[in-house]
């Protein structure tokens, strides 16, 4: 579920270190069905990425996953999105051309005659200042998955450990307190 076999016709591994700001009145906005491929983008969505929003239709979300972020972000969030709960999370995301750009993520599945049937995301502006915690942690995160030693899904759990420690140390009783302590 993390990659979905999905192999893009740009190198989304391309990175160019330049944050592109959304500006306070950006609210990018997307809906996938329950594979994660996008069935609806936002202008504002399409115009911060690059991509056009015909692009963006059809295509896996993670066409927008910046290479820095940990993989057991994406875990967590499928865990959360897939148990009927919403996720709250920052993130980095890659640009089409390799610039990238914060965001403070909501994700909540979209429920039709009491079944689910996507999910909708919108993302907002993150406080600027805080962003050089969120790129050490997800540093750490990393290193965590990458040195635990597995292959399979035990390798989320020492970079869960890490993301836990940061919400205890910063007051807070879980990720979406955390998170939403953040807006701008």
């Amino acid at each position: 579920m993390l990659s979905m076999g999905f192999n893009p016709s740009i190198d989304v591994r391309q990175v160019t270190n330049k944050a592109i700001e959304l500006g306070s009145h950006r609210a990018l906005q997307s809906k996938t069905d329950l594979r994660g491929i996008i069935t609806h983008a936002s202008r504002s969505l399409a115009d911060i990425s690059g991509f056009t929003v015909d692009e963006l239709i059809g295509q896996p979300h993670n066409i927008l996953r910046h290479p820095d972020m940990p993989d057991a972000v994406y875990y967590l969030m499928w865990q959360t999105i897939q148990k009927g709960e919403e996720f709250f999370g920052i993130v980095k995301n890659r640009c089409k051309n390799g610039d990238h750009y914060w965001v403070m993520t909501r994700v909540a599945p979209v429920i039709e005659n009491g079944v689910p049937v996507g999910y909708t995301s919108a993302r907002f502006t993150p406080r600027t200042e805080l962003i050089p915690m969120w790129e050490e942690l997800f540093a750490k995160m990393r290193e965590a998955e990458n040195g635990s030693g597995f292959n399979d899904e035990r390798r989320f759990k020492p970079a869960h450990d890490v993301l836990c420690k940061l919400v205890q140390r910063k007051g807070y009783k879980d990720l979406s307190q955390l998170v939403l302590s953040q807006r701008v």
